[in-house]
């Protein structure tokens, strides 16, 4: 006997029924239609799907797929709630790696740990384990928002193994001090050098020093103040300079200056606003302290590459603009300055950060001490 149905599609027998399943804001009623080859089918996908709304999810949960929802979350969602350069690292990740990838296709509903499982291993093929942490960290905030808006009833990252990340080198980069000497020179000689041995005696961030205006400088007092950040990133298709808050709270501080540091800083602040009178451009407080040729920002590219071509000058080897602030925390500790104190100078937020670098230092002591046994032999 063959099946009933009530309404053909196309040519194809269906059997159809309607059911409520959820209310407009104005009241009205959302209905939503389910077709079986008979009346039995239809009715089970209908209750299968009032259950899953039921169990807490949204009406029309069917109707996501990975894709789609994943580009509204991260556009609509993540971008207004945070800064530019934490939404430039999340779409790079999207855009790079998880835009278009093997999960993009399926329903949202229908996505499970074996899934997520199966891309970051898919991953691994041309990425490294850092980089599938990052992009699980992007996945991590979607599956959140997913789930607490109701999208799904069960995050899917729960039981994904993530790779074993690469073991970083404990090596101090510190620079010597004979490096510093040469830094020294170069910089009492050019002051276009004078940047690096800032960066020496300050400890400032690559991006919180071109980030520092005049104002930033108070010489009456001899200190600086720290409390924002520089970088270059793409927003909105157009690369450029943008001015955002310091990497943590406690990167927030004010950083007093070396007597030395001080006078170079005053024939640097000398040369800048001569450079602004030559291009007939306005000096102010609010002027850049570390200014491009044409008093602009300064690309970090740009000065890393000045940097090393300095270094290769001065036969100063594998050194990078981080090794300067690194540099700062190691002359801080050979000096006995108290832990605590460094890792206020240094904006640290967990003063572990400013441990290791102690115990480098402490290591290397103790090779000295061990060293002068040698009168024994």
């Amino acid at each position: 006997m063959p099946a009933k149905t009530n309404m053909n599609n196309n040519g194809t027998q269906y059997f159809r029924v309607t059911a409520k399943v959820g209310t407009n804001p104005d009241g009205t009623p959302i209905r939503k239609q389910f077709l079986g080859k008979n009346k039995r089918e239809a009715n089970e996908k209908r209750d299968a799907y009032l259950a899953q709304i039921k169990n807490g999810l949204a009406v029309n949960f069917d109707k996501d797929d990975f894709g789609t929802a994943f580009k509204v979350w991260i556009e609509d969602i993540y971008r207004p709630a945070v800064s530019t350069s934490s939404y430039n690292r999340f779409e790079t990740d999207y855009r790079l790696r998880i835009a278009g990838c093997m999960l993009c296709g399926m329903r949202l509903v229908d996505i499970r740990t074996p899934n997520i499982q199966s891309f970051y291993n898919g991953l691994l093929n041309t990425c490294t384990p850092s980089t599938v942490h990052s992009v699980h960290k992007v996945m991590r905030g979607f599956f959140s928002y997913a789930s607490e808006t109701d999208l799904i009833i069960k995050n899917p990252l729960k039981g994904v193994k993530l790779p074993a990340k690469e073991k970083k080198s404990e090596t101090n980069t510190a620079l010597l001090d004979s490096d510093i000497n040469k830094l020294k020179v170069a910089a009492r000689e050019d002051m276009s050098n004078f940047i690096f041995l800032f960066a020496v005696f300050t400890g400032l961030r690559e991006g919180e020093i071109l980030a520092l205006r005049h104002k930033d400088i108070d010489m009456e007092a001899g200190t600086i103040t720290v409390n924002k950040a520089m970088k270059f990133l793409t927003v909105d298709g157009v690369y450029q300079p943008v001015e955002g808050s310091t990497k943590t709270d406690s990167s927030i501080r004010t950083v007093p200056i070396l007597g030395e540091i001080k006078r170079l800083l005053k024939s640097h602040i000398a040369n800048e606003m001569a450079k602004h009178l030559k291009l007939g451009k306005p000096f102010s407080k609010d002027s850049i302290l570390f200014s491009s040729s044409v008093c602009t920002y300064r690309e970090a590219a740009n000065v890393l590459k000045q940097f090393k071509r300095l270094c290769n000058r001065l036969e100063i080897e594998q050194a990078t603009f981080h090794s300067l602030r690194h540099t700062f925390c190691t002359l801080l500790a050979k000096q006995g300055v108290p832990l605590k104190t460094a890792s206020v100078l240094m904006g640290h937020s967990d003063i572990g950060v400013t441990a290791k670098v102690y115990t480098h230092v402490d290591d290397t002591e103790k090779k000295k001490g061990i060293e002068r046994l040698a009168v024994y032999f």
